[in-house]
């Protein structure tokens, strides 16, 4: 066995000071003669290091911008994905499978493997589901919860002809059945029933 050997000297407990001196890197700040043993990215898209002494790498880590480079619409971007971690965030109740414009909540079917498929012989098709919120908007458009989305629209665009000021001569006594017919058809577009 060699006992100058390199490999038997990285195992040692305790090296020689003469190869500890030989692997250790001089700082990278400019007229530092300190030895850099703090690695640091070398730049926000980089992926070489540098090394730094002790106080230069604090110094280094202070003043560090990531943003580096980048235009200001693109660091922007960066902020406001970095809220939600960069993933993909949808408005609530956006993203309901749609099946011939009603909604489905058992099938999600992106392919359209199963778009031929209907209620089997003996079976009833279930009723749609309505929150006690949408109810309460159908309730104040003065519809029920079999109406669809065509007909919610249309009974707005008459509640909204008969209550708006413009159309009825500037009579203002309609001003709060106008704001609760607004608010309920905002409610049930929100809430992807039309």
């Amino acid at each position: 066995m060699k006992l100058s050997s390199k490999y038997f000297d990285m195992i040692r407990i305790h090296r020689p000071e003469e190869i500890v001196a030989e692997t250790r890197r001089s700082c990278d700040w400019p007229a530092c003669d300190g030895f850099g043993e703090h690695p640091a990215p070398a730049g926000p898209r980089r992926s070489d290091r540098r090394y730094f002494c002790r106080g230069h790498i604090t110094e280094y880590n202070r003043n560090y911008n990531f943003f580096e480079g980048m235009d200001e619409s693109d660091a922007e971007a960066y902020r406001r994905a970095a809220l939600t971690g960069h993933r993909p965030t949808w408005a609530l109740g956006s993203r309901r499978a749609r099946h011939h414009g009603q909604i489905d909540w058992q099938l999600q079917d992106p392919l359209e493997i199963m778009q031929h498929a209907g209620p089997v012989a003996g079976e009833h098709v279930a009723r749609r589901r309505v929150s006690q919120g949408q109810s309460r908007a159908l309730d104040m458009l003065d519809l029920d919860e079999t109406a669809d989305a065509k007909a919610v629209r249309q009974r707005y665009k008459q509640l909204i002809k008969k209550y708006h000021p413009d159309s009825n001569g500037g009579d203002r006594r309609y001003e709060d059945q106008l704001q609760r017919v607004i608010k309920s058809y905002q409610y049930l577009k929100a809430s992807g029933f039309c």
